[in-house]
């Protein structure tokens, strides 16, 4: 799977990589914006502001009442006072950046916070400061560009992840793959093949474990071969494939063991009770349907204790002779069951008293 989706990392060592990658690059395209840039001018980010807080803003002069701002209202003013004081405004980029900065921690916290319309008027004034920003220094739009390309890359991984779902249909996956950079593609591939990895790596060891089974769904086959690295969609499918084959081939060669199958049918012969045959061949049929009824939900509270916990525990012992002896006893009460319906039946056929005569005993 690592190697037919060309990802030898975990999806949160790539998203570590990838962070650090875009946050040194920030770094060096900001510090250079700031180093180039001129004056800024904040009046149009003032405006936007006002277009929410006028004729509000004139009451931090003289107030007219004592209704106070709402959130939404007290964060606009925030980020006001941040660039005016009422008589001068922010001229330095670099004052303004911060100012920036700043204003991004308040937009991801109104959204942390479920405040989605805060949010939305805070985003409004956000793109009015980074117009300012790119007007006062041409690098600084290069900078941003950068910085969201970047960043749509990592969110690449979650996206990745998300995709594995079942909830998630392989023709909604597929179509949002295709619509991807090949930047995007290879962390959202990293991103879907982890948890797959995870979830084969949980499962148990030994023969009787098919590691490829989950793999074949139509569901994976569709998305594997739309989401392979470049060249090795048939390489993926092919060995996936032999996967399944090795071990098929094992378990022939093992005697095609059904053990989960055999406990099964133990399990149901367990809660067999002989009066709803005796009941249905002598044609009583609500008897036997009350019979059944009851044996059911004796069975659904767990009366009596099921053949196959039973079984299950004694099998996890250490001791082998103790898991054999506990086989052979239920291979002894299977015969035994099985001769009871014999009797049962030949009961029934000779007629019903005659039936319950030779079964008391």
């Amino acid at each position: 799977m690592a190697e037919g989706f060309d990802a030898p990392q975990t999806s949160d060592q790539v998203s570590r990589a990838l962070t650090s990658a875009r946050d040194i690059e920030a770094d060096q395209l900001y510090t250079a914006a700031r180093r180039d840039a001129g004056p800024v001018n904040v009046t149009p980010i003032l405006d936007r502001i006002d277009e929410t807080l006028s004729p509000g803003v004139n009451r931090v002069v003289s107030p007219r009442d004592n209704i106070g701002y709402d959130t939404i209202e007290g964060s606009l003013a925030r980020v006001r006072r941040m660039i005016s004081d009422g008589n001068s405004q922010v001229t330095d980029f670099n004052a303004l950046f911060r100012a920036k900065l700043d204003l991004d921690d308040m937009i991801k916290r109104a959204e942390g916070q479920g405040a989605g319309n805060r949010a939305n008027y805070l985003s409004q004034v956000k793109r009015e400061v980074d117009r300012a920003l790119e007007n006062a220094s041409p690098a600084y739009r290069n900078a941003n560009d950068t910085f969201a390309t970047r960043s749509r890359v990592i969110d690449g991984v979650a996206e990745g992840q998300a995709a594995k779902s079942g909830r998630v249909r392989s023709e909604d996956s597929i179509e949002q793959f295709n619509a991807m950079t090949p930047d995007q593609r290879q962390a959202f591939r990293s991103g879907y093949v982890d948890p797959i990895i995870a979830d084969i790596e949980s499962l148990p060891m030994g023969p009787a474990t098919n590691r490829a089974r989950g793999l074949t769904t139509p569901k994976y086959e569709q998305e594997f071969q739309a989401f392979a690295a470049p060249g090795r969609a048939e390489q993926l499918g092919n060995r996936i494939g032999r996967e399944n084959r090795m071990f098929e081939t094992s378990n022939a060669a093992l005697g095609n063991s059904r053990t989960a199958d055999n406990l099964g049918d133990i399990d149901d012969m367990a809660n067999f009770d002989p009066a709803v045959l005796t009941n249905l061949l002598t044609g009583n049929w609500k008897q036997a349907a009350l019979t059944g009824a009851r044996q059911a939900f004796n069975a659904g509270k767990g009366l009596p204790p099921r053949v196959v916990e039973r079984v299950g525990r004694s099998l996890v012992e250490t001791d082998p002779n103790q898991a054999l002896a506990t086989l052979n006893r239920v291979r002894g009460q299977q015969m035994n069951r099985d001769q009871l319906r014999a009797l049962i039946v030949s009961s029934i056929l000779q007629g019903t008293n005659a039936g319950i005569a030779r079964i008391s005993p």
